[in-house]
């Protein structure tokens, strides 16, 4: 008797393989995060000032949070490197992690804010501020950080006065008028448009400036 279905069985089975293929084909398609790619030079930069800045292990360092940062200064991926101590320096799958947890926090808005601010956006590109379609406001983490949503680490980025007690006062970018530049946020903000900043970045890690109530001491 199988003998005689097999035949017919076999093409039926690769039928429904391919099917089931396809709908993942397309499944996967709706589901995915449009982020600014991964790659080392572009990413780095951006992993070093979080991991400085939001890293340590009783802050972002740690898997009880939903944004897990990877890296020397805190949250090690291999139980073989020191915590906390970067004798063994970040590693590249330290970097893709904290990538990952990042980007994934809110996919969809985030891959709406790299379409607006990248340099394939309506005038998004490598500009600070950013084009009239670049959103980064849109991103939880963003709003955070600037401290226009509540933050357990208090407000760590500003670019509107008043600037909270603790953080140094920003530069305007035009003169005496305009947006004040903060080097955080254009890190952060050159990154969604796809072409990070380095120089912003280091200025951010070697000069990071905190609020007078920390993330730590709450």
């Amino acid at each position: 008797m199988l003998t005689r279905i097999l035949p017919y069985l076999v093409p039926a089975i690769f039928a429904a393989i391919a099917s089931l293929a396809s709908c993942s084909s397309v499944q996967n398609s709706q589901i995915g995060i449009s982020a600014p790619p991964y790659s080392h030079d572009s990413f780095s930069p951006v992993g070093d000032y979080l991991e400085n800045r939001c890293g340590t292990l009783d802050c972002h360092g740690q898997t009880a949070r939903n944004l897990r940062i990877w890296g020397c200064e805190g949250m090690r991926l291999d139980d073989d490197s020191s915590p906390t101590s970067c004798i063994d320096p970040t590693t590249e799958e330290e970097y893709q992690a904290t990538y990952r947890s990042l980007v994934a926090l809110e996919p969809q808005v985030i891959s709406a804010v790299f379409a607006g601010c990248s340099p394939y956006g309506a005038d998004g590109g490598d500009v600070y501020p950013p084009g009239l379609s670049c959103h980064p406001e849109l991103l939880t983490f963003i709003r955070k950080a600037r401290g226009t949503e509540a933050h357990k680490g208090g407000q760590l980025i500003c670019v509107e006065e008043p600037c909270p007690d603790g953080l140094p006062p920003q530069v305007p970018l035009d003169g005496d008028a305009g947006p004040l530049v903060d080097p955080q946020d254009v890190c952060l903000v050159s990154w969604l448009e796809g072409a990070t900043d380095h120089h912003q970045c280091g200025l951010a890690f070697d000069d990071p400036s905190f609020p007078l109530v920390d993330a730590g001491s709450e």
